[in-house]
């Protein structure tokens, strides 16, 4: 196959528009070429739409094709094909076809309405004719046979089949007459040189004076029944300075008269008021980056509307590109800004916090004072002047350890440890009970952070309100790592309390502050504190959550 079957109508009534003959006599619409011969379909208008496949083909054989019509008057011609074809067509040129698409052996059945009107008949049997065909100011003559003819109205169906003589049809051809259209379109716009310096009130004169001359004023009635839907538009791309005349199809059957039609416009959504109007529209495209919709209507049908909507080119600021980069620019402001006010809002927690951090720490010192200023009266009391003596020396020593690590956030597990050691080794001064220290050995406590002096309440509270007073007394610390997680446990062997009763000790609850403070202040590494207490003893374990993840 040589070429591409194809129906395209409009271009050909479109291009003879300003030719006379062709405005007062029907257009030649519709080509079907099998080889040498030609089927030519006459009407004001015919729009194709195919129901077959849409993949190329090689020839018509047992072919369907599917056609509206708006006009009223139809004729079928048959001619030897030589190759002066004005207009778009159906074409086969297949060799192997040749003999099928003969024009001595073709032979032509038409049925209306599903009515047969035209048996199998030789096309050579019908109405011989010749005529001259003006296109482009040129003159063809054609030949052929001119099988049927009509007129038709709306809603009625024909079929017209084709075949070799004596065998099946090989191209059927159906046509349906459709109402004509309501709404008005373009016929005609034109615009002038944008390098040519005139006037809007030139134009418009200028305008006129072509329109006479190609004598639409009056003759446009050749597009009457054109389908609403099939129209040229304003679409493509459009430029500030632009001038346009549009012309639009007068109503059916009327002559145009100033308030014929009803038209306004819209500019950046902004309407403008009906006017009325001849139908001829001048358009002063004065806006760069703008968008146009233009309404129009017949004065006597108003509720048929036809809109045209079309763009201006932009200026170079008005471009999508020029947007993005300024939205890209304005984002990177504010995300320079944003990070700048968070890290400020960061640190601003952060040293909220460290003050919070401090003041518990101001609150703890006073407690572990009083406390221990209790035992060594205690131990005066007692008369144990020498043990007084010793917990009065590590008691310095420890307050001078619980002084320094207040000042730092977090102190190694190594430090901790010779606190808690300190702490206890007095308090058994006092009290002679039981202590055991426990170390993960995969636990380096020389590198790993802790809060410094977060068990030392829970120690003092195990000592004062659990195992005081009790035989066998004993404490146990354990040290170890689960997964990333650092483990803290104290167990005793006390009498317990109530975990969810109201605690009247700062101990406790000072701890429970200091935890929740730590967890607000970072995301990743967080502090967890579970008690279990019973009569048998008290068990508390500080999880120190990612706290290993790296080591």
């Amino acid at each position: 196959m040589k070429k591409i079957f194809y129906l395209l109508v409009f271009v050909y009534s479109l291009s003879i528009a300003q030719s006379k003959k062709i405005i007062e006599d029907p257009a030649a619409n519709g080509y079907f070429v099998l080889n040498k011969v030609s089927v030519r379909v006459e009407n004001n208008f015919i729009m194709g739409h195919d129901k077959g496949n849409h993949e190329l083909f090689t020839n018509l054989s047992h072919r369907e094709l599917y056609f509206s019509v708006f006009g009223e008057k139809i004729n079928l011609k048959v001619t030897d094909f030589k190759g002066n074809i004005i207009g778009e067509l159906y074409i086969d040129t297949l060799k192997t076809n040749k003999d099928l698409y003969r024009i001595e052996n073709l032979e032509v059945q038409i049925l209306k309405n599903n009515k047969i009107v035209k048996k199998w008949t030789s096309v050579q049997q019908s109405i011989s004719y010749s005529e001259n065909i003006v296109f482009d100011k040129k003159t063809y003559f054609e030949k052929g046979y001119l099988p049927y003819t009509d007129s038709l109205v709306n809603g009625d169906k024909l079929l017209i089949l084709f075949r070799q003589k004596g065998k099946e049809s090989f191209l059927k051809l159906h046509f349906e007459k459709k109402e004509g259209a309501r709404k008005p379109f373009i016929i005609m716009s034109n615009s002038n040189d944008l390098n040519k310096t005139v006037s809007f009130e030139n134009f418009i004169q200028e305008s006129i004076d072509r329109l006479h001359k190609n004598r639409f004023l009056d003759k446009s009635n050749f597009y009457d029944a054109w389908p609403e839907d099939f129209a040229q538009t304003m679409a493509g791309r459009h430029f500030k300075g632009e001038k346009y005349c549009l012309v639009f199809r007068k109503p059916n059957g009327k002559k145009r008269t100033y308030d014929s039609f009803e038209y306004r416009n819209t500019v950046n959504a902004k309407t403008g008021e009906w006017t009325k109007s001849n139908g001829f529209i001048f358009l002063d495209l004065n806006e760069s980056g703008a968008e146009y919709k233009l309404e129009i209507r017949y004065k006597d049908d108003p509720k048929y509307v036809a809109v045209y909507k079309f763009n201006t080119e932009p200026d170079w600021y008005q471009t999508l590109w020029f947007k993005i980069v300024i939205g890209m620019f304005f984002l990177l402001i504010f995300s320079v800004v944003y990070i700048i006010w968070m890290r400020r809002m960061t640190e601003r927690k952060r040293l909220e916090q460290k003050s919070k951090i401090k003041m518990l720490y101001a609150q703890l010192n006073p407690h572990f004072v009083f406390n221990a200023l209790g035992s060594i009266q205690g131990l005066l009391n007692d008369n144990q002047i020498e043990k007084a003596n010793l917990y009065l020396a590590g008691f310095g020593s420890l307050l001078r350890n619980t002084l320094t690590s207040s000042e730092n956030e977090t102190q190694s597990v190594e430090n901790e440890i010779k606190s808690i050691n300190n702490y206890i080794e007095l308090e058994q001064l006092r009290n002679p009970f039981s202590y055991r220290l426990i170390i993960d050995e995969k636990v380096n406590v020389h590198e790993t952070q802790t809060l410094p002096l977060l068990m030392q309440p829970l120690i003092e509270n195990a000592i004062k309100h659990g195992i005081s007073n009790k035989e066998k007394a004993e404490i146990t610390v354990t040290i170890s790592k689960k997964a990333d997680d650092l483990l803290f446990e104290l167990a005793d062997n006390g009498k317990g309390f109530d975990i969810l009763a109201e605690q009247k000790g700062f101990g406790l609850k000072l701890v429970k502050e200091r935890i929740e403070l730590f967890n607000q202040s970072t995301k990743k590494m967080k502090i967890d504190m579970k008690i279990q207490s019973s009569s048998s003893g008290t068990h508390i374990i500080i999880r120190y959550k990612n706290w290993l993840k790296n080591d």
